[in-house]
Order: C-alpha cells, then sequence, then structure tokens
C-alpha cells in the first residue's frame, strides 16, 4: 500500500473527522471509503454511458410513443 497526500479544506476534514469519531474508525478509513464510494459510482457511471452511446449507433433507442406509453403506465403525462 502506497502512502499519498491530499489537501482538505478544514470544513472538510471536520465532517470526515466528525464521521470518524460517529463510526469508531479512524480517519483513515473514512476517507478510503469515500474514494471507493466514488471510484465505484464514477466507473459505473463511465460505463452506463458508454452503453448507452453504443445503444444509439446501433438504433436500440425507444421511440417518443413508448416512453410516453411508459410514463402513462405510471400516470405520468409526457408531451
Amino acid at each position: 500500500m502506497k502512502a499519498t497526500t491530499v489537501r482538505i479544506n478544514d470544513d472538510m476534514l471536520r465532517r470526515v473527522d466528525g464521521l470518524a469519531n460517529t463510526l469508531s474508525r479512524s480517519r483513515s478509513w473514512v476517507i478510503k471509503q469515500a474514494i471507493d464510494r466514488f471510484l465505484d459510482y464514477e466507473e459505473w457511471f463511465v460505463r452506463e454511458v458508454r452503453e448507452g452511446l453504443e445503444e444509439v449507433k446501433k438504433g436500440e433507442i425507444a421511440q417518443q410513443e413508448e416512453v410516453a406509453a411508459r410514463f402513462r403506465k405510471w400516470g405520468v403525462h409526457a408531451s
């Protein structure tokens, strides 16, 4: 495992420390969890966007009436 340095403003560091204290965890643990969750989400988001763009290129997109019908099914008027 490697160490790195990150500059964090005082307010954010207070928040990290407060959460660490509440969870009975270390500051380092909270920061690692935050980074891990951020990376998981961002990597998922990038994959979803890429897959969506590939579907568009292949013409695999819903037509307007199909989308409107789905919304009507949920009781929402979409025009």
